[in-house]
């Protein structure tokens, strides 16, 4: 009975990310498990787009009505990311990449947030793969900005997975005949 609940749970976990991977939700989930936004977004094959956001930002709110949900209801982030806020100002525990817990703080630390909102493209462990953008000013000017740097997390992460890098994500390198 245990394993039938759990294969339940992995599969609406499986649908829903692949849904919201398909961008038909028009907001933006937030989470406080990284792990399990990193399985999702590896098993779909793109990088994980953190927005840092926190409970009195006005310019935050105004990326999400001018920007991200646009991008969202239209489409254009389907299979290019795997979208999450992340309110900087909720205290305690979360889930990080690795699968521990670890405090916010530290976690916010880790990727240098001073500002909000800040977005930051990460692959499946975390790690950056484009430099974050930092504040929210115009919205066309901030779409075309968002657009490349996905487009450079994009690339990162196509070339860390691909055969010269085949070590880093376990695969095994791929023989060249001659």
């Amino acid at each position: 009975m245990k394993a039938f609940f759990q294969i339940v749970t992995l599969t609406l976990s499986l649908v829903t990310g692949g849904i919201l991977l398909a961008g038909s939700f028009y907001d933006i989930s937030t989470t406080e498990d990284w792990h399990t936004e990193a399985v999702l977004a590896k098993r779909a094959g793109v990088p994980v787009m953190m927005v840092f956001s926190a409970d009195e930002c006005p310019y935050c709110q105004r990326l999400k009505k001018q920007v991200l949900l646009p991008l969202v209801k239209n489409g254009k982030l389907s299979n290019k990311v795997l979208l999450r806020e992340f309110n900087i100002d909720h205290g305690g525990k979360i889930v990080d990449f690795d699968g521990e817990r670890i405090r916010t703080r530290i976690f916010v630390q880790r990727y240098d947030i001073y500002a909000t909102p800040t977005v930051v493209l990460v692959d499946y462990e975390g790690e950056p793969l484009a430099t974050p953008i930092v504040g929210f000013n115009e919205p066309d000017a901030y779409t075309d900005q968002l657009r490349d740097t996905i487009d450079s997390a994009t690339m990162t992460l196509a070339a860390l997975r691909g055969p010269r890098f085949s070590a880093v994500d376990g695969t095994p390198p791929a023989h060249s005949h001659k």
